[in-house]
């Protein structure tokens, strides 16, 4: 019996619901005492929806969604980053070759008039066809419980657009990065993709070589460098038909405050862009993990910022840039790695460090300098283009 068969009862999703926020190991443990019930199933389903909690909050408002597992849970976009990625697609059709869980479908297909989901593991298929009606679907939905490139390949219309999200991991479960290595394999099957749709979106590991993945993948228009909350989630190819020699790279990162920090550039920009130098000035800026992925070293600094040092990626200004894709402090103080001298200037004796291009770890300066974590201070250990190595006590702006 299926995991959807099993749990549509309405007695047991009576007992989920009931039971939601309970302890699921707990509950587990004390199964005897609900004979007939599929403990085992529902404390998975119990253990999802708390995991679910701030990655699908909206799956979570109907009580009758049914979890997969923990694994295709942890492995899924959060609707955050689903409903980004659906502002870059709209048509008349689309298809998603690796539905999964369905929250990328969920969200790109209302985009679409019409959409496809295909899926060839039996119970992501049955769970999701299960799923997203009860969450809303807008689009007129295709199901197929196949190989999406098989059905691909006997689509006789072409699509608007295509997405997928090969699988990274191998049989042991190991993360796999080389396009080579995911299934499907996106460079032996990208002349069928262009060939049965006009744009493809494929979503790859955060840790691809972006340059690499450029040269191997036919016709990339752009590249998006997404990031969330200070971590990079996940690179977007987008290929198309026709070739562009020098594409765009957009870093996105998604804010915690809901807000959104986004940089755009090529590679030719980046090898052309010169940038300048400077001792510390009144403004410290750290790019964010997005921008730093993305490889805007010096296409950041052509709005009036310097760098410290050409392998930092600290920027500096006298000028306040308050667009600046990444975190900014104003500058109290500089000076060197001396513990007397840095408590002078942090009497409270706790400070936030980073380290950027200094010849020590964050440890071991923090026990030099015999310094407690957090406060309202921000100290950055980095050397200058003078070969200087210097501590900048800041406080941040934003």
């Amino acid at each position: 019996m299926s995991l959807v068969t099993t749990l549509a009862q309405p007695e047991i999703q009576a007992f989920i619901q009931a039971h939601q926020q309970e302890d699921w190991q707990k509950l587990l443990l004390s199964a005897h005492r609900y004979p007939g019930m599929p403990m085992r199933e529902i404390a998975l389903q119990i253990q999802c929806r708390q995991k679910a909690k701030t990655k699908l909050p909206a799956w979570l408002t109907a009580p009758e969604v049914i979890f997969p597992g923990i694994i295709p849970l942890e492995q899924c976009s959060s609707e955050r980053t689903a409903y980004w990625k659906a502002g870059l697609m709209q048509g008349h059709s689309y298809a998603d070759l690796t539905g999964g869980m369905g929250v990328d479908f969920w969200a790109c297909s209302s985009r679409f008039k019409e959409a496809t989901y295909c899926e060839q593991q039996i119970d992501l298929f049955e769970s999701t066809r299960w799923n997203l009606p009860k969450i809303g679907l807008e689009a007129e939905v295709s199901w197929v419980n196949g190989n999406g490139m098989e059905w691909l390949q006997h689509k006789s219309h072409k699509l608007d657009w295509l997405y997928l999200d090969p699988a990274r991991r191998n049989h042991s479960n190991q993360k796999m990065v080389l396009l080579s290595d995911c299934e499907p394999n996106v460079l032996a099957v990208q002349s069928l993709l262009l060939e049965k749709a006009e744009n493809v979106l494929i979503k790859l590991s955060p840790m691809l070589d972006i340059d690499l993945a450029i040269k191997q993948l036919t016709g990339v228009q752009k590249v998006y460098v997404l990031a969330v909350e200070d971590e990079v989630k996940e690179l977007l190819f987008h290929i198309h038909t026709q070739e562009q020699p020098d594409p765009e790279i957009v870093a996105v990162h998604l804010l915690k405050n809901g807000q959104e920090q986004t940089f755009r550039f090529t590679r030719g920009q980046e090898q052309t862009a010169q940038a300048e130098f400077s001792s510390p000035l009144t403004y410290l800026y750290e790019p964010n993990v997005a921008l730093l992925k993305a490889g805007a070293f010096k296409s950041i600094g052509q709005k009036g910022l310097y760098k410290l040092a050409p392998s930092s990626h600290l920027y500096t200004s006298d000028q306040y840039w308050p667009d600046f894709p990444g975190r900014i402090f104003r500058i109290t103080a500089v000076t060197r790695a001396d513990k007397k001298e840095i408590h002078r200037l942090v009497p409270s004796g706790k400070a936030n460090l980073t380290i950027r291009n200094f010849p020590m770890s964050v440890a071991d300066l923090r026990k030099k300098l015999s310094l407690a974590e957090g406060g309202e201070d921000y100290l950055f250990a980095s050397t200058d283009h003078q070969q200087r190595k210097l501590v900048m006590v800041t406080r941040k702006v934003v």
